[in-house]
């Protein structure tokens, strides 16, 4: 049913022209399997000294995204062994191919993704080591 309502969209949005740019970015998007909540595999992570590790992402349609992390930490994250804070932000994305663009206020992270089987490999750009994400059952 969800599919026909894409599909339905989709074509008054090409009859009728009535769809703006993000109106009809919306309606592609929504058909993305990205498009849902995933939550990180395994333990939560220890800061990382330049970049926020992320335990959960929601990939909204319209191309924003609520994100909860554990904040980079510093040249001292690993060293003081202090337990990780989790923060959550409003972010929006963008799906050029097989990369994710997250934008972050005037600044961006850029990761390599790809989703086989219900998860969801994430690689920062430049990096080789994926984390893992499991899509949750709820929409």
């Amino acid at each position: 049913m969800h599919v026909l309502r894409i599909v339905s969209l989709a074509a008054a949005c090409l009859t009728f022209g009535a769809c703006t740019a993000h109106e009809a970015k919306t309606v592609e998007r929504s058909a993305s399997p990205l498009v849902g909540s995933w939550t990180r595999d395994g333990d939560v992570p220890k800061p990382d000294p330049k970049d926020p590790e992320f335990t959960r992402l929601t990939f909204a349609a319209d191309g924003s995204l609520s994100a909860e992390y554990v904040a980079a930490g510093g040249a001292l994250a690993g060293v003081i062994g202090k337990a990780p804070k989790i923060q959550h932000e409003r972010d929006s994305y963008v799906v050029h191919a097989s990369a994710i663009r997250i934008a972050e206020g005037s600044s961006y992270r850029e990761y390599g993704y790809r989703i086989d089987d219900g998860k969801l490999y994430l690689t920062p750009s430049g990096g080789s080591d994926a984390a893992t994400f499991t899509k949750d059952a709820s929409p």
